[in-house]
This record gives structure tokens, sequence and C-alpha cells, in this order.
């Protein structure tokens, strides 16, 4: 499948889809338990219509209805967030290629859409895709490519989760942890039923376990959903986070603390769509090509992403002048400083 035009790389290394389905296999399994052990019994179907207790029934209608309906939200975004591409650096484009952007030496300074730099001040690098990185994009060594906005790779959908899946993953997260809390609440119920009257060893093993595995599950996801909740309303990727709260001695660069932070309302609109009424359906992903970001410092006569074309030509003509010319401009240092690119 593609997100963007860009296709997903190729995934057959068999091994790493055994979290993809011991994950699935959770999921239907709690979904098939609470369905025949809980709601079908509510239900009340092998129960003469005189002795049926129409609120448990309609309890059970209830109860099933909802079930479906959170479970389908979640196949969904787990399918979105799994089948879409998070995004890489554009294929064909120069103004990524390294061998191209070795024109941009001959000006006093990059463009001013480029926020995130070396130590040094040069431009970041990726050495295995040989190309220059945008903005919040970070090489994954798994899936072997750089991903745009890269927030971490997930083995548990055999993905990284990058700017065009963020809003799915996110989302799996939301609606992970509903589903599980309904399961928690309205199955203890059946729990108690279970315990305080005689019933089938094998029952109440999977009732039991079924009510345990979500009460564990749902403690880890409500953990990752506040996590990832503070990074979407702080503008911050993972990676980001962790570069800002611990960073590497030998890091190519350190991020700048708040640089993308927009205000709460910007931040939301940036990783789940313009349009609110759609922020929690896996539709509508947010505007953007994971290589340019609004700052928080942006002014006006900023050098947009679409101007570099422009600057290339500027610079190609620079080349065809004499060193004096362009000594004259500023553009390279006086003669005998061999160091100076000109």
């Amino acid at each position: 499948m593609t997100s963007g035009g860009e296709e997903m790389p190729s995934r057959t290394d068999l091994w790493k889809w055994v979290p993809v389905l011991y994950m699935w296999g959770t999921i239907l399994f709690l979904y098939f338990t609470y369905v025949f052990q809980h709601c079908i019994p509510r239900l009340q179907l092998d129960v003469a219509p005189d002795l049926v207790n129409g609120h448990v029934r309609a309890s059970g209608h209830m109860e099933m209805l909802v079930v479906n309906g959170i479970t389908a939200m979640l196949f969904i975004c787990y399918a979105r967030a799994m089948c879409t591409s998070p995004g890489t650096i554009p294929a064909g484009d120069r103004n990524w290629d390294y061998q191209a952007e070795d024109l941009l030496s001959y000006l006093p300074s990059l463009p001013s859409f480029i926020k995130e730099k070396k130590r040094s001040g040069e431009r970041r690098y990726c050495k295995w895709c040989s190309k220059y990185k945008p903005d919040r994009t970070h090489h994954c060594r798994t899936c072997k490519r750089c991903i745009l906005k890269m927030d971490h790779h997930c083995p548990w959908m055999y993905n990284c989760v990058g700017f065009f899946n963020y809003k799915y993953f996110y989302l799996l997260l939301l609606y992970s942890l509903i589903t599980l809390l309904f399961i928690i609440i309205t199955m203890a119920e059946t729990v108690q039923r279970v315990i305080d009257i005689p019933s089938p060893f094998l029952t109440r093993c999977i009732i039991f376990f079924a009510e345990t595995l979500a009460v564990v599950l749902a403690f880890i996801v409500s953990l990752g959903f506040a996590y990832h909740t503070y990074l979407l309303t702080n503008a911050m990727s993972n990676i980001e986070f962790w570069e800002q709260n611990d960073p590497k001695p030998d890091a190519e660069s350190k991020a700048t603390p708040g640089l993308y932070d927009l205000g709460l309302y910007n931040n939301i609109k940036a990783s789940l769509g313009n349009q609110p009424l759609l922020w929690l359906l896996p539709v509508n992903p947010p505007r953007g090509d994971g290589v340019h970001f609004p700052t928080y410092d942006d002014k006006p006569g900023d050098q947009p992403y679409e101007d570099l074309e422009v600057t290339k030509t500027v610079v190609r003509k620079e080349k065809g002048k004499s060193r004096q010319e362009r000594q004259e401009r500023g553009l390279c240092g006086p003669v005998g400083k061999e160091d100076e690119v000109c």
C-alpha cells in the first residue's frame, strides 16, 4: 500500500511478523472471549421467554453493539497504521541529493527552511541513504531507510511511525484503551458470576485470564497513550523528546526545545488534521509533505521549500562569474584562504 505516492518497504523477514501475529491474536482472543463468554450468555438465548430478564438482555444487546463498534475502529486504525508508509525522503528530488546540494556551498548560508543542523553548522546527512535529511527525519536501521518525522519503529506493526501514519498510531492507542476499559468494566459482572455460580473449569480459566490480561494491557496502553498525548500537544516526536531530555554525547545535533510548538490547537492539527470533527476518525491525515514544518520563530520573507530551485539557479550563475566578482559580493574568502570555498 502507499501513502502520498510512496511504496511500503519490503517486509519479507518472517520472524518479524511474530509480534504482529501475537498482537492480532491477543485482540481476537479478548474480543471472542467477551462476545461468547459475556455478551451471548446475557442474551439468554436458551431461556424460556417468560423467564428472560429483560434488563440483562437489553444490556447484552447494547454491550454487543458497543464492543463491535470500538473493536472495528481498533482494527481499522491498526491496519492503517501498519499498512501506511510513514514517509521517506522524496525519490528523484535533487533538493536532498548530496551531490546536487554541494552547489549550496557557494552561498554564505543555507536556505532558511532548514532548521536542524549538525553541531558544526553543516546539514544533517544520512550515510546509509546518501541523502541530506529534512528536518525531523531520522534513519531506521530496521526499515533501512530515512523516515519523515520519525517517532519510533514499532515491532507490533512491523512498520515505523512517522509523518503520514502517526495519526493512525495515536488513534490505535486511543481505541485500544477504550476497548480494554470497556471490557474490564462490563465483564466484571461475568467474573463475579463464575465465582458465585459453579462453572466449568475451562470457562472460569478463560474468563479470569481474559480479565487479567485486559487489566495488564490497559495499564501499559494507558501509559503509552498519556505519553503520546503529551508529545502530540507539545509538538514533539519520541526521538525529539529524548534528544532534548537525554542527549547523547556523540549526537549529530541537539533539537531546539519547543521549536515546532505552535500552541495547543495548532499542535493537535499538525498531527490529527485540520478538521476537528474528524480528529478521532482514521481519515483526513494532517496536511504537509513531511519535509517542511512551520516553527514558532518563522519570519516573513523566510525562504520556503519551493524556492530552493531558485536558489540553485542563482548559485549556478554565481559559479560562472570570476573569483574577483564573487569576492566583491562576499560569496568567497580572500585570495590565500584555502579553506574557503569559492
